[in-house]
C-alpha cells in the first residue's frame, strides 16, 4: 500500500513539473488538469463571483466580472444593475450550471467541442434562493487577449468573467452568435 501511494504521489509530482517546467510539451488535458489545480476555469469563476454575491460582497464580486471597455456605459450599467439584483438573492442564493458552449478565438472564432482549445465560454446558468424563483442568465467568460490552443503550446488559460445577463436579454461584450 505504501509503495502504491509513494509511486502515485511521484508520479503527480512528475506531471505537476512537466506542466509547470515544459508546457510546450504538455498536452491539453495537462494544462487543463492544471488549471483545475489552479481554479482558473470558467466554471470556478462563476462560482467565485456568486459566492460573493451571496457573501452580499458587491465590491468583491464586481471585480471578478471584467471591465475593460470604458467606452460602454451600457456595458458598466449592466455589471452595476446585474450584481445589484444578484446581490437581493441574499445568502440563500442557489445555483446550478446548465451547459456550457466552448468557443475557439484563434483564427476564424466559432463554436467548438474541445473545452482545451477554448478560447471563450458562454455558460448558462440557472439561479435561484428563497426569496426569488429561479431564473436561467449567461455568464460570458473569454481568455483575456485570445488564447491559441495548440498553436500557443496550450498554456494555462486565466478565465474572465465578461458579461452576465438573463437568457432573453443579448450580450453586450462579446457579441458572437
Amino acid at each position: 500500500m505504501y509503495d502504491l501511494l509513494w509511486r502515485t504521489g511521484l508520479t503527480l509530482i512528475a506531471l505537476l513539473l512537466l506542466v509547470v517546467l515544459a508546457p510546450g510539451a504538455a498536452s491539453p488535458v495537462d494544462h487543463q488538469l492544471m488549471e483545475q489545480m489552479l481554479g482558473q476555469t470558467p466554471e470556478a469563476r462563476i462560482r467565485e463571483y456568486l459566492s460573493a454575491v451571496a457573501e452580499g460582497d458587491r465590491h468583491a464580486a464586481q471585480n471578478l466580472w471584467a471591465f475593460s471597455d470604458s467606452s460602454n456605459p451600457s456595458l458598466e450599467n449592466r455589471r452595476s444593475n446585474i450584481t445589484a439584483d444578484l446581490l437581493a438573492y441574499g445568502p440563500t442564493l442557489h445555483f446550478q450550471i446548465l451547459d456550457i458552449e466552448w468557443w475557439r478565438t484563434c483564427c476564424e472564432p466559432a463554436i467548438i467541442t474541445e473545452p482545451g482549445q477554448a478560447g471563450g465560454a458562454r455558460v448558462q446558468v440557472l439561479l435561484g434562493s428563497q426569496a426569488h424563483p429561479d431564473r436561467i442568465y449567461t455568464f460570458d467568460l473569454l481568455v483575456p487577449g485570445g488564447y491559441w490552443g495548440e498553436a500557443a503550446g496550450n498554456p494555462v488559460r486565466r478565465w474572465s468573467i465578461v458579461d452576465i445577463y438573463p437568457q432573453d436579454a443579448s450580450p453586450l461584450a462579446w457579441l458572437w452568435r
